[in-house]
């Protein structure tokens, strides 16, 4: 009688597999989480960004005296922190939505803008000033602006804004520092501005002072290690000649050879093509005395 008992597998069982199982799925939701929470973070900082471009429609909010070239301490500040989360491309998106609502695209301006009159896409500007200010620019950015002072404002604090997205400044986010172009400065700005351009005006003069000893050494107006070695100290002597002096003659053979060439000579080149066609008329007139002997 056949026996029911089932066969006993001789490989051995793996009772790691399941622990390895865990933590690969505990390394998936760890991925998966981080994901999450940068994909959230982003969203936290274009709401943000949302919020904080609704706000600056309606800017400002104090009144005469103030203006756009001297602003309220308060409207600056406020102005200043909500800005720095933004890029250059939210900031565009800013100036449109105050356009769309007839204000200034400058955020601290309260004036509309303003409206070009006719049509046509492009106007010229700078007609009545110097040459180099003549441009020709779409109509369309010139109605961004009341003014073309508001216009440099404006871009004075575009060009300080970060290229990279907020969530991924990480904690340099905090340093950033953006300052409008009618804005008093403190001193300690000023002392610092005043040390960059020393440092930038020493590199400069150091630059020129390298530059032209370099073009004095090359020319050889400078006696430096070149000039030393005899690399440009050029000196021109006189031949000194032991026999005693003579004057040409035409019995000369030497001098009588070169009158004979001197018709043949360019720039001190002696053409030799006339000889070789006499060594070649000579030759032939060789192998014809030769072939009339031979025969």
């Amino acid at each position: 009688m056949a026996s029911t008992q089932t066969p006993k597998s001789i490989l051995k069982k793996n009772t790691s597999y399941p622990a390895a199982s865990e933590a690969r799925a505990e390394r998936d939701r760890e991925t998966a989480l981080y994901h999450a929470n940068l994909i959230q973070q982003r969203k936290d900082v274009e709401y943000e960004i949302l919020l904080s471009t609704e706000t600056l429609i309606d800017y400002p909010l104090a009144t005469s005296p103030y203006d756009s070239g001297n602003p309220s301490p308060a409207d600056a500040k406020t102005f200043k922190e909500l800005l720095r989360p933004f890029q250059p491309s939210d900031y565009d998106v800013l100036i449109t939505e105050r356009n769309i609502n007839e204000r200034c695209g400058y955020t601290l301006c309260a004036n509309p803008p303003h409206k070009e009159r006719g049509g046509g896409k492009y106007r010229m500007v700078g007609k009545n000033g110097k040459g180099k200010d003549f441009k020709v620019v779409d109509k369309k950015e010139l109605e961004k602006w009341c003014s073309e002072a508001c216009a440099k404002r404006a871009l004075y604090v575009r060009v300080q804004l970060s290229e990279t997205a907020a969530w991924e400044r990480g904690a340099w986010e905090s340093t950033i520092k953006i300052d409008l172009l009618d804005e008093p400065k403190s001193e300690s700005d000023t002392v610092v501005e005043g040390l960059q351009k020393l440092q930038l005006t020493e590199d400069v003069n150091a630059r020129k002072k390298q530059g032209a000893a370099d073009l004095a050494l090359e020319r050889g107006d400078q006696k430096g290690l070149a000039a030393r070695n005899g690399l440009v100290d050029v000196k021109i002597l006189e031949k000194d000649v032991q026999r005693e002096p003579v004057a040409p003659s035409l019995q000369d053979e030497e001098l009588s050879d070169r009158l004979d060439t001197m018709h043949l000579t360019l720039e001190g080149h002696t053409s030799s093509f006339g000889s070789r066609r006499n060594r070649r008329h000579e030759e032939d007139e060789d192998e014809e005395e030769a072939s009339d002997w031979i025969m």
